[in-house]
């Protein structure tokens, strides 16, 4: 998973800590600014449509490239 140090947060989890919505993330997400594997993975890898949890760490760090 990532980064082996970064906190992994639920959606609503990562929306609060980034002060965006959830339709902003799922924009981003469709327009491959944050990629899955990268900023997030499955809960439950072999259940396609399972929770996603999201790397803090990495989603800031593409927000807060010059």
């Amino acid at each position: 998973m990532g980064s082996s140090n970064s906190a992994w947060l639920t959606t609503s989890e990562l929306c609060t800590a980034l002060a965006i919505s959830r339709s902003k993330l799922c924009r981003w997400q469709q327009r491959k600014v944050f990629r899955q594997g990268v900023h997030w993975v499955r809960k439950n890898p072999a259940t396609p449509r399972s929770d996603q949890l999201w790397s803090l760490a990495a989603c800031r760090s593409v927000l807060h490239k010059p």
